[in-house]
Protein backbone atom coordinates (compact mmCIF):
# COMPACT_ATOMS: atom_id res chain seq x y z
CA UNK A 1 0.00 0.00 0.00
CA UNK A 2 2.51 2.34 0.95
CA UNK A 3 4.40 1.56 -2.59
CA UNK A 4 1.45 2.58 -4.36
CA UNK A 5 0.27 5.69 -2.26
CA UNK A 6 4.41 6.98 -3.35
CA UNK A 7 3.85 6.03 -6.53
CA UNK A 8 0.49 8.24 -7.04
CA UNK A 9 1.97 11.06 -5.19
CA UNK A 10 4.94 10.82 -7.51
CA UNK A 11 2.53 10.76 -10.89
CA UNK A 12 0.71 14.21 -9.38
CA UNK A 13 4.10 15.72 -8.88
CA UNK A 14 4.82 14.87 -12.57
CA UNK A 15 1.66 16.05 -14.09
CA UNK A 16 1.18 19.06 -12.11
CA UNK A 17 -2.05 17.47 -10.15
CA UNK A 18 -1.72 17.52 -6.13
CA UNK A 19 -5.51 16.93 -5.56
CA UNK A 20 -8.62 15.97 -7.29
CA UNK A 21 -10.20 19.45 -7.39
CA UNK A 22 -7.14 20.98 -8.51
CA UNK A 23 -7.10 17.87 -11.47
CA UNK A 24 -10.49 19.03 -12.35
CA UNK A 25 -9.93 22.49 -12.45
CA UNK A 26 -6.96 22.35 -14.78
CA UNK A 27 -8.85 19.85 -17.14
CA UNK A 28 -11.67 22.19 -17.28
CA UNK A 29 -9.55 24.84 -18.05
CA UNK A 30 -8.30 23.38 -21.33
CA UNK A 31 -9.50 24.94 -24.33
CA UNK A 32 -11.17 21.50 -25.44
CA UNK A 33 -13.19 21.62 -22.74
CA UNK A 34 -15.36 24.25 -24.30
CA UNK A 35 -16.22 22.48 -27.42
CA UNK A 36 -17.72 19.84 -25.08
CA UNK A 37 -19.48 22.42 -22.92
CA UNK A 38 -20.65 24.08 -26.60
CA UNK A 39 -21.77 20.82 -27.57
CA UNK A 40 -24.11 19.44 -24.40
CA UNK A 41 -25.79 22.88 -24.24
CA UNK A 42 -29.59 21.85 -24.14
CA UNK A 43 -32.15 23.61 -27.08
CA UNK A 44 -35.53 24.33 -27.04
CA UNK A 45 -35.46 21.82 -30.38
CA UNK A 46 -34.34 18.70 -27.88
CA UNK A 47 -31.42 16.80 -27.97
CA UNK A 48 -31.60 15.75 -31.43
CA UNK A 49 -30.69 18.68 -32.69
CA UNK A 50 -27.72 18.85 -34.74
CA UNK A 51 -26.45 22.63 -35.21
CA UNK A 52 -23.95 21.88 -37.66
CA UNK A 53 -26.53 20.67 -39.99
CA UNK A 54 -29.54 22.69 -38.69
CA UNK A 55 -31.56 20.17 -38.18
CA UNK A 56 -32.96 17.32 -36.20
CA UNK A 57 -31.78 13.74 -36.81
CA UNK A 58 -34.55 11.50 -36.91
CA UNK A 59 -33.44 9.17 -33.72
CA UNK A 60 -36.11 6.99 -32.91
CA UNK A 61 -33.95 4.21 -31.49
CA UNK A 62 -32.76 5.82 -28.91
CA UNK A 63 -36.02 7.89 -28.68
CA UNK A 64 -37.81 4.01 -28.35
CA UNK A 65 -35.01 3.41 -25.15
CA UNK A 66 -35.50 6.48 -23.55
CA UNK A 67 -39.59 6.21 -23.29
CA UNK A 68 -39.20 2.97 -21.20
CA UNK A 69 -39.84 0.79 -24.34
CA UNK A 70 -42.89 1.97 -24.43
CA UNK A 71 -43.01 3.33 -27.88
CA UNK A 72 -41.73 0.74 -30.42
CA UNK A 73 -39.95 2.39 -33.62
CA UNK A 74 -42.57 1.17 -36.28
CA UNK A 75 -44.89 3.51 -34.83
CA UNK A 76 -42.56 6.21 -36.44
CA UNK A 77 -43.40 4.62 -39.72
CA UNK A 78 -44.99 7.13 -42.34
CA UNK A 79 -46.86 6.06 -45.22
CA UNK A 80 -47.11 2.24 -44.39
CA UNK A 81 -49.82 2.63 -47.01
CA UNK A 82 -49.52 0.57 -50.55
CA UNK A 83 -50.40 3.69 -52.25
CA UNK A 84 -48.28 5.94 -50.77
CA UNK A 85 -45.42 3.55 -50.57
CA UNK A 86 -45.47 3.57 -55.00
CA UNK A 87 -46.52 6.87 -55.44
CA UNK A 88 -42.68 7.80 -56.52
CA UNK A 89 -42.64 4.88 -58.46
CA UNK A 90 -45.50 4.79 -61.35
CA UNK A 91 -44.29 2.38 -62.99
CA UNK A 92 -44.17 -0.40 -60.54
CA UNK A 93 -47.83 1.60 -59.43
CA UNK A 94 -48.98 0.94 -63.19
CA UNK A 95 -47.82 -3.20 -63.19
CA UNK A 96 -49.26 -3.89 -59.88
CA UNK A 97 -53.17 -1.97 -61.41
CA UNK A 98 -52.36 -4.36 -64.32
CA UNK A 99 -51.51 -7.72 -62.06
CA UNK A 100 -54.85 -6.73 -60.04
CA UNK A 101 -56.86 -6.40 -63.29
CA UNK A 102 -55.47 -9.99 -64.55
CA UNK A 103 -55.58 -11.78 -61.03
CA UNK A 104 -59.53 -10.63 -60.86
CA UNK A 105 -60.11 -11.86 -64.18
CA UNK A 106 -59.02 -15.38 -63.27
CA UNK A 107 -60.34 -15.54 -59.69
CA UNK A 108 -62.83 -18.00 -58.21
CA UNK A 109 -65.76 -16.63 -55.88
CA UNK A 110 -64.47 -16.14 -52.41
CA UNK A 111 -65.71 -19.79 -51.10
CA UNK A 112 -64.98 -21.22 -47.64
CA UNK A 113 -65.31 -24.85 -46.23
CA UNK A 114 -65.83 -25.36 -42.36
CA UNK A 115 -64.30 -28.21 -41.31
CA UNK A 116 -62.76 -28.93 -38.49
CA UNK A 117 -58.71 -29.39 -39.42
CA UNK A 118 -57.65 -31.90 -36.34
CA UNK A 119 -60.37 -34.44 -38.10
CA UNK A 120 -57.37 -34.23 -40.73
CA UNK A 121 -55.00 -35.42 -38.05
CA UNK A 122 -56.48 -39.05 -38.53
CA UNK A 123 -54.25 -39.94 -41.96
CA UNK A 124 -57.28 -39.73 -43.68
CA UNK A 125 -57.25 -41.93 -47.11
CA UNK A 126 -58.59 -39.03 -49.48
CA UNK A 127 -59.78 -35.13 -49.09
CA UNK A 128 -61.47 -35.84 -51.99
CA UNK A 129 -61.41 -32.91 -54.28
CA UNK A 130 -58.98 -30.62 -52.69
CA UNK A 131 -56.52 -33.58 -53.19
CA UNK A 132 -57.03 -33.99 -56.90
CA UNK A 133 -56.90 -30.47 -57.32
CA UNK A 134 -53.44 -30.22 -56.13
CA UNK A 135 -52.62 -26.50 -55.30
CA UNK A 136 -49.95 -24.00 -56.31
CA UNK A 137 -50.27 -22.12 -53.35
CA UNK A 138 -50.95 -22.89 -49.57
CA UNK A 139 -51.36 -19.98 -46.88
CA UNK A 140 -51.21 -21.25 -43.18
CA UNK A 141 -51.75 -19.38 -40.31
CA UNK A 142 -51.92 -22.16 -36.95
CA UNK A 143 -53.40 -20.80 -33.76
CA UNK A 144 -50.08 -21.08 -32.01
CA UNK A 145 -49.21 -21.05 -28.12
CA UNK A 146 -47.43 -17.85 -28.58
CA UNK A 147 -50.13 -16.06 -29.75
CA UNK A 148 -52.26 -17.69 -26.64
CA UNK A 149 -49.42 -16.37 -24.81
CA UNK A 150 -49.66 -12.66 -26.10
CA UNK A 151 -53.22 -12.66 -26.93
CA UNK A 152 -54.92 -14.25 -24.23
CA UNK A 153 -58.25 -13.15 -24.66
CA UNK A 154 -58.55 -15.23 -27.76
CA UNK A 155 -60.44 -18.55 -27.19
CA UNK A 156 -58.75 -20.71 -29.75
CA UNK A 157 -57.16 -23.71 -28.92
CA UNK A 158 -53.49 -24.06 -29.40
CA UNK A 159 -52.08 -26.41 -31.95
CA UNK A 160 -48.47 -27.87 -31.09
CA UNK A 161 -45.71 -27.91 -33.98
CA UNK A 162 -46.30 -32.11 -34.08
CA UNK A 163 -50.14 -31.13 -34.92
CA UNK A 164 -49.10 -28.70 -37.83
CA UNK A 165 -46.73 -31.21 -39.47
CA UNK A 166 -49.45 -33.32 -39.31
CA UNK A 167 -51.38 -31.90 -41.28
CA UNK A 168 -51.75 -33.70 -45.00
CA UNK A 169 -50.12 -30.92 -46.89
CA UNK A 170 -47.92 -33.06 -49.32
CA UNK A 171 -51.57 -34.71 -50.37
CA UNK A 172 -52.95 -31.57 -51.11
CA UNK A 173 -50.12 -29.12 -52.90
CA UNK A 174 -48.91 -29.94 -56.73
CA UNK A 175 -45.53 -31.04 -57.32
CA UNK A 176 -44.09 -27.20 -57.74
CA UNK A 177 -46.15 -25.15 -54.86
CA UNK A 178 -45.51 -22.64 -52.23
CA UNK A 179 -46.57 -22.94 -48.99
CA UNK A 180 -46.68 -19.92 -46.36
CA UNK A 181 -46.01 -20.38 -42.94
CA UNK A 182 -46.72 -17.86 -40.06
CA UNK A 183 -44.50 -19.26 -36.75
CA UNK A 184 -44.56 -16.02 -34.68
CA UNK A 185 -42.49 -13.12 -33.54
CA UNK A 186 -39.60 -15.17 -33.66
CA UNK A 187 -39.24 -14.67 -29.25
CA UNK A 188 -40.15 -18.55 -29.23
CA UNK A 189 -39.08 -21.69 -30.85
CA UNK A 190 -41.30 -20.91 -34.38
CA UNK A 191 -38.74 -19.94 -36.81
CA UNK A 192 -36.47 -22.92 -36.20
CA UNK A 193 -40.15 -25.70 -35.64
CA UNK A 194 -41.28 -24.06 -38.78
CA UNK A 195 -38.51 -24.88 -40.93
CA UNK A 196 -38.96 -28.20 -39.53
CA UNK A 197 -41.86 -28.67 -40.78
CA UNK A 198 -41.34 -27.30 -43.54
CA UNK A 199 -39.00 -29.93 -44.30
CA UNK A 200 -40.94 -32.45 -43.12
CA UNK A 201 -43.58 -31.45 -45.80
CA UNK A 202 -41.14 -31.94 -48.77
CA UNK A 203 -40.50 -28.25 -48.71
CA UNK A 204 -37.17 -25.98 -48.51
CA UNK A 205 -37.49 -22.21 -46.81
CA UNK A 206 -36.88 -19.86 -49.42
CA UNK A 207 -37.50 -16.96 -47.68
CA UNK A 208 -38.80 -15.02 -45.08
CA UNK A 209 -41.99 -12.37 -44.85
CA UNK A 210 -41.65 -10.18 -42.11
CA UNK A 211 -44.64 -8.35 -40.92
CA UNK A 212 -43.78 -4.93 -39.12
CA UNK A 213 -46.50 -3.29 -36.84
CA UNK A 214 -46.48 0.51 -37.14
CA UNK A 215 -48.92 1.08 -34.58
CA UNK A 216 -50.93 4.07 -34.39
CA UNK A 217 -49.97 7.63 -33.11
CA UNK A 218 -52.59 7.18 -30.93
CA UNK A 219 -51.82 4.01 -28.99
CA UNK A 220 -48.38 3.63 -29.29
CA UNK A 221 -47.75 1.27 -26.97
CA UNK A 222 -45.32 -1.66 -26.82
CA UNK A 223 -47.33 -5.17 -26.54
CA UNK A 224 -45.85 -7.31 -23.11
CA UNK A 225 -43.69 -10.29 -24.09
CA UNK A 226 -41.35 -12.89 -23.37
CA UNK A 227 -38.50 -11.70 -25.52
CA UNK A 228 -35.78 -9.62 -23.68
CA UNK A 229 -36.88 -7.20 -26.74
CA UNK A 230 -40.05 -5.35 -27.16
CA UNK A 231 -41.95 -7.63 -29.88
CA UNK A 232 -42.90 -5.71 -33.73
CA UNK A 233 -42.91 -8.14 -35.84
CA UNK A 234 -44.08 -11.35 -36.98
CA UNK A 235 -42.51 -14.05 -39.70
CA UNK A 236 -44.11 -15.83 -42.02
CA UNK A 237 -41.57 -18.36 -43.50
CA UNK A 238 -41.70 -19.20 -47.45
CA UNK A 239 -41.38 -22.69 -48.64
CA UNK A 240 -40.66 -24.06 -52.39
CA UNK A 241 -41.46 -27.39 -53.60
CA UNK A 242 -40.12 -29.00 -56.99
CA UNK A 243 -37.95 -27.18 -59.65
CA UNK A 244 -39.06 -23.50 -60.26
CA UNK A 245 -36.16 -21.37 -61.97
CA UNK A 246 -37.53 -17.94 -61.78
CA UNK A 247 -35.55 -16.67 -64.96
CA UNK A 248 -36.80 -19.23 -67.51
CA UNK A 249 -40.47 -20.24 -65.22
CA UNK A 250 -42.00 -16.71 -65.60
CA UNK A 251 -45.52 -17.86 -66.57
CA UNK A 252 -45.86 -19.61 -63.07
CA UNK A 253 -43.93 -16.89 -61.24
CA UNK A 254 -43.23 -13.29 -61.08
CA UNK A 255 -40.08 -12.34 -58.66
CA UNK A 256 -38.71 -9.38 -57.68
CA UNK A 257 -41.91 -7.50 -57.16
CA UNK A 258 -42.56 -6.97 -53.60
CA UNK A 259 -40.28 -6.60 -50.50
CA UNK A 260 -40.15 -8.98 -48.10
CA UNK A 261 -41.16 -6.86 -45.25
CA UNK A 262 -45.21 -5.74 -44.92
CA UNK A 263 -46.21 -2.38 -43.01
CA UNK A 264 -49.63 -2.50 -41.28
CA UNK A 265 -50.77 -1.51 -38.05
CA UNK A 266 -52.51 -4.46 -37.23
CA UNK A 267 -56.31 -4.80 -36.02
CA UNK A 268 -58.36 -5.81 -32.65
CA UNK A 269 -60.00 -9.11 -32.62
CA UNK A 270 -63.18 -7.47 -31.11
CA UNK A 271 -64.38 -4.11 -31.07
CA UNK A 272 -62.32 -1.45 -28.40
CA UNK A 273 -60.25 -4.47 -27.72
CA UNK A 274 -56.33 -4.58 -28.00
CA UNK A 275 -54.33 -5.00 -31.38
CA UNK A 276 -53.88 -8.38 -31.64
CA UNK A 277 -50.95 -10.74 -33.12
CA UNK A 278 -53.58 -13.04 -34.84
CA UNK A 279 -54.98 -10.76 -38.02
CA UNK A 280 -52.56 -11.29 -40.03
CA UNK A 281 -51.61 -8.17 -42.85
CA UNK A 282 -54.46 -8.60 -45.92
CA UNK A 283 -51.43 -7.09 -48.25
CA UNK A 284 -49.89 -10.54 -47.66
CA UNK A 285 -52.53 -11.98 -50.72
CA UNK A 286 -51.47 -9.52 -52.69
CA UNK A 287 -47.52 -10.44 -52.26
CA UNK A 288 -48.85 -13.89 -53.24
CA UNK A 289 -50.85 -13.31 -55.95
CA UNK A 290 -48.16 -10.76 -57.61
CA UNK A 291 -46.00 -13.43 -56.75
CA UNK A 292 -47.48 -17.11 -58.09
CA UNK A 293 -49.54 -16.67 -61.46
CA UNK A 294 -51.02 -20.11 -59.81
CA UNK A 295 -54.67 -19.81 -59.18
CA UNK A 296 -55.72 -22.72 -57.33
CA UNK A 297 -55.13 -21.55 -53.77
CA UNK A 298 -55.45 -22.92 -50.52
CA UNK A 299 -55.72 -21.38 -46.95
CA UNK A 300 -56.03 -23.41 -43.97
CA UNK A 301 -57.20 -22.23 -39.84
CA UNK A 302 -59.32 -18.76 -41.63
CA UNK A 303 -61.89 -16.96 -40.44
CA UNK A 304 -64.72 -15.07 -42.11
CA UNK A 305 -62.32 -12.26 -42.49
CA UNK A 306 -59.91 -13.88 -44.26
CA UNK A 307 -62.52 -15.35 -47.16
CA UNK A 308 -61.20 -13.66 -50.25
CA UNK A 309 -62.00 -13.58 -54.04
CA UNK A 310 -59.78 -16.36 -55.80
CA UNK A 311 -59.39 -18.77 -52.10
CA UNK A 312 -60.47 -21.60 -51.04
CA UNK A 313 -60.36 -20.61 -47.20
CA UNK A 314 -60.87 -23.74 -44.78
CA UNK A 315 -61.33 -23.23 -40.89
CA UNK A 316 -63.64 -24.26 -38.16
CA UNK A 317 -64.97 -20.29 -37.93
CA UNK A 318 -66.36 -20.21 -40.74
CA UNK A 319 -69.73 -18.94 -41.52
CA UNK A 320 -72.66 -17.28 -40.39
CA UNK A 321 -73.87 -13.43 -40.38
CA UNK A 322 -69.74 -12.54 -40.69
CA UNK A 323 -69.24 -14.11 -43.70
CA UNK A 324 -68.31 -11.28 -46.67
CA UNK A 325 -70.91 -10.35 -49.44
CA UNK A 326 -70.43 -12.80 -52.18
CA UNK A 327 -69.00 -15.49 -50.73
CA UNK A 328 -70.27 -19.02 -51.43
CA UNK A 329 -69.95 -22.18 -49.49
CA UNK A 330 -67.86 -24.87 -50.48
CA UNK A 331 -69.66 -27.36 -52.76
CA UNK A 332 -67.35 -29.95 -54.22
CA UNK A 333 -68.48 -30.50 -57.98
CA UNK A 334 -69.31 -26.59 -58.55
CA UNK A 335 -66.01 -25.81 -56.83
CA UNK A 336 -63.93 -28.47 -59.32
CA UNK A 337 -65.75 -27.00 -62.02
CA UNK A 338 -63.81 -23.69 -61.96
CA UNK A 339 -60.71 -25.51 -63.14
CA UNK A 340 -58.91 -27.69 -65.46
CA UNK A 341 -57.99 -30.86 -63.63
CA UNK A 342 -53.68 -31.05 -64.29
CA UNK A 343 -52.95 -35.02 -65.04
CA UNK A 344 -50.61 -36.08 -62.16
CA UNK A 345 -47.15 -35.29 -61.79
CA UNK A 346 -48.06 -32.49 -64.45
CA UNK A 347 -44.73 -30.37 -65.91
CA UNK A 348 -45.26 -26.24 -64.77
CA UNK A 349 -45.13 -25.73 -68.76
CA UNK A 350 -48.31 -27.74 -69.49
CA UNK A 351 -50.40 -26.00 -66.20
CA UNK A 352 -53.73 -24.66 -67.16
CA UNK A 353 -54.89 -22.91 -63.86
CA UNK A 354 -52.63 -19.39 -64.25
CA UNK A 355 -53.31 -16.09 -64.35
CA UNK A 356 -53.80 -14.41 -68.37
CA UNK A 357 -50.58 -13.44 -70.18
CA UNK A 358 -50.31 -9.82 -70.86
CA UNK A 359 -47.40 -8.48 -72.76
CA UNK A 360 -47.28 -4.90 -71.19
CA UNK A 361 -47.22 -6.63 -67.73
CA UNK A 362 -44.44 -9.40 -69.18
CA UNK A 363 -42.44 -5.96 -70.42
CA UNK A 364 -42.99 -3.50 -67.09
CA UNK A 365 -42.08 -6.73 -64.59
CA UNK A 366 -38.88 -6.90 -62.97
CA UNK A 367 -36.32 -8.87 -64.76
CA UNK A 368 -33.81 -11.43 -62.65
CA UNK A 369 -30.24 -10.58 -63.08
CA UNK A 370 -29.22 -12.87 -65.45
CA UNK A 371 -26.79 -16.02 -64.45
CA UNK A 372 -22.91 -16.77 -64.51
CA UNK A 373 -23.08 -17.88 -68.07
CA UNK A 374 -24.85 -15.10 -69.52
CA UNK A 375 -21.88 -12.87 -67.18
CA UNK A 376 -19.46 -15.08 -69.07
CA UNK A 377 -20.60 -13.93 -73.12
CA UNK A 378 -20.51 -10.44 -72.58
CA UNK A 379 -16.94 -9.12 -73.28
CA UNK A 380 -14.70 -8.33 -70.84
CA UNK A 381 -14.07 -4.58 -69.56
CA UNK A 382 -10.94 -2.67 -67.80
CA UNK A 383 -13.25 -0.73 -66.01
CA UNK A 384 -12.51 -1.77 -61.89
CA UNK A 385 -10.01 -4.21 -62.85
CA UNK A 386 -7.32 -2.29 -60.62
CA UNK A 387 -3.92 -3.46 -60.39
CA UNK A 388 -4.83 -6.91 -59.21
CA UNK A 389 -3.22 -7.45 -55.73
CA UNK A 390 0.34 -8.27 -54.62
CA UNK A 391 0.43 -10.88 -57.10
CA UNK A 392 0.32 -8.86 -60.37
CA UNK A 393 1.19 -5.72 -59.26
CA UNK A 394 4.73 -5.69 -60.05
CA UNK A 395 3.82 -7.80 -63.79
CA UNK A 396 5.19 -5.14 -66.31
CA UNK A 397 2.77 -3.97 -68.82
CA UNK A 398 5.01 -2.35 -71.23
CA UNK A 399 2.68 0.66 -71.49
CA UNK A 400 2.68 3.78 -69.33
CA UNK A 401 -1.94 3.83 -69.42
CA UNK A 402 -1.91 0.18 -67.80
CA UNK A 403 -0.83 -2.04 -64.79
CA UNK A 404 0.28 -5.56 -65.57
CA UNK A 405 -2.78 -6.97 -64.91
CA UNK A 406 -5.13 -4.60 -66.99
CA UNK A 407 -2.85 -5.29 -69.54
CA UNK A 408 -3.06 -8.71 -69.72
CA UNK A 409 -6.86 -8.67 -69.65
CA UNK A 410 -6.73 -5.75 -72.64
CA UNK A 411 -4.70 -9.10 -74.61
CA UNK A 412 -6.96 -11.33 -73.67
CA UNK A 413 -9.77 -9.75 -75.17
CA UNK A 414 -7.81 -9.01 -78.35
CA UNK A 415 -7.37 -12.73 -78.49
CA UNK A 416 -11.07 -13.47 -77.86
CA UNK A 417 -11.94 -11.06 -80.97
CA UNK A 418 -9.51 -12.38 -82.92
Amino acid sequence: MADRAAWRAEVRARHGAHGAARSCTAARAHPRWALVEQSSAPTRLGPNYDADEQTVRNDYSAYFVDSGLQVPPGAWIQNPSVDGRFAEHPKLRHLLDIKAQLVSAAAIPPTYLCADLRAWLAAPASLGVLEALRYDVILIDPPLAAYAWAAPHEAHTAWTWDEIAALPVPQLASRDSFVFLWVGDGAHDGLERGREVLQRWGYRRCDDIVWVQTTPQDARVAPPGPSLLAPSVQHCLMGIRGTVVRSTDSHFVHCNIDTDVILWPGEPTRPGGPVSPVPKPPELYDVIEHFCLGTRRLELFGTNRNVRRGWLTVGADLGGPGVPPGAVPFEPVQYLGQFVLDPPQCPLWLRHNLVPYSPLCDRLRPRTPPGREAHAQQPRQLIGQGAGGRATVSVPSGDERFSGAQAKVLRYGSVQER
